[in-house]
């Protein structure tokens, strides 16, 4: 391959820009690199640890919240009163898990109460609040600013109310447990499924981008992290990140990075919005660019179903299992059991070959409906 150099990316939320030598000089001329031109021709740098990481620990699996039998008549016999405070609930995710937690916590004989912060977070503060108020016995809360839910979570620590939280940990405050889907597993099932499709269409180039979150949530760190991994443990690098929040920043993001990058044939997008983006950002370039990325919607479900040729693959989250089992780590507290500090729960690796299944394990219903 012939050494190119690419120009930089105009893009204000681009994490990283580099020049990128390529492939197939000589050994013996390698010697006279320097090491950050040598980088640059293997792509980015790998991303530094996450700080979260090295607090949380490894990970538990769901096993570990499994009540054993003492336990479940010691919250039988409580009929614990649980509340849930969303970060936004007019999102069909949060719905399935709302209704995940009311199923599993009714089917102890307990109650069930929640709050919506509508993306607001002095809203969701006067929530918490309103939930002590009600003598709650346990809170499932999922911030609208994970770090800076922490005051809500010292709160509860002052009421002595047991909280299992989702999105990451917060600023300050204890909590009984972090039950989130695992976001690098889903993200490395996710490289793993882009390398085989460009293998299987016999794509020669290596090159490959990211689209991450402008925002800072630890789940959407760790998929990038399970991405790049994947990717890399099969020879193909990382030329380029962006960052975006919207479908619209995303399409823009991902037409800079192609027009700066002709070689790059695969992106991953943190969840499916921006997934969506860079899919409009191919066919606006006519190029063979595919798009993996972590999460289900309709929009993109119906596209797998109707044979997407751009988005191929996502990794669903396990909606319904993620709303029982931070209900289970709650009333595991309650009844004096072990809770594990960190829990992940895994994803569902999804594509036009079984989405109608998938989607009906994610959202309790068919994709037609």
């Amino acid at each position: 391959m012939k050494t190119k150099k690419f120009a930089s990316i105009l893009g204000s939320s681009l994490l990283i820009i580099g020049l990128l030598a390529g492939c197939g000089a000589k050994q013996e001329a390698a010697k006279d690199v320097p090491a950050a031109q040598k980088e640059s021709a293997n792509g980015l740098a790998a991303l530094p640890p996450l700080k979260e990481e090295s607090t949380l620990g490894k990970p538990a699996g769901v096993e570990t919240l499994e009540l054993t039998p003492q336990e479940i008549e010691k919250i039988k016999a409580m009929k614990p009163f649980i509340g849930y405070s969303v970060h936004f609930g007019d999102i069909a995710s949060e719905k399935v898990i709302g209704q995940a937690i009311k199923e599993t916590v009714e089917s102890f004989g307990g109650k069930y109460v929640q709050t919506d912060a509508q993306r607001n977070l002095n809203k969701q503060m006067s929530d918490v609040e309103s939930l002590i108020l009600q003598k709650v016995n346990g809170v499932v809360a999922i911030g609208v600013d994970t770090a800076a839910f922490g005051p809500a979570v010292k709160k509860l620590n002052d009421a002595k109310i047991p909280v299992v939280l989702g999105g990451g940990p917060p600023n300050q405050g204890e909590f009984t447990s972090l039950v989130d889907p695992d976001g690098y597993g889903g993200g490395f099932a996710a490289g793993k499924a882009l390398v085989k499709k460009l293998k299987d269409e016999g794509i020669k180039s290596k090159s490959l981008a990211t689209m991450g979150l402008r925002a800072y949530i630890l789940t959407c760190e760790q998929r990038v992290r399970g991405f790049e991994d994947a990717v890399r443990e099969e020879g193909y690098k990382i030329v380029a990140r962006g960052q975006a929040d919207t479908a619209d920043q995303a399409q823009q993001e991902f037409e800079n990075i192609l027009t700066a990058h002709p070689d790059v044939v695969g992106g991953f997008g943190v969840y499916e919005t921006p997934a969506l983006g860079m899919e409009a950002a191919v066919r606006t370039s006519g190029r063979e660019v595919f798009v993996v990325t972590h999460d289900l919607s309709d929009h993109l479900a119906q596209g797998l179903e109707k044979g997407n040729k751009i988005v191929i693959f996502t990794s669903s989250q396990d909606l319904y299992a993620e709303g029982k089992y931070k209900t289970l780590a709650l009333l595991k507290k309650l009844a004096g059991g072990e809770v594990p500090k960190y829990v992940t729960v895994p994803t569902l690796p999804t594509s036009s070959e079984n989405v109608k299944e998938q989607y009906k394990k994610v959202f309790q219903k068919t994709l037609a409906e």
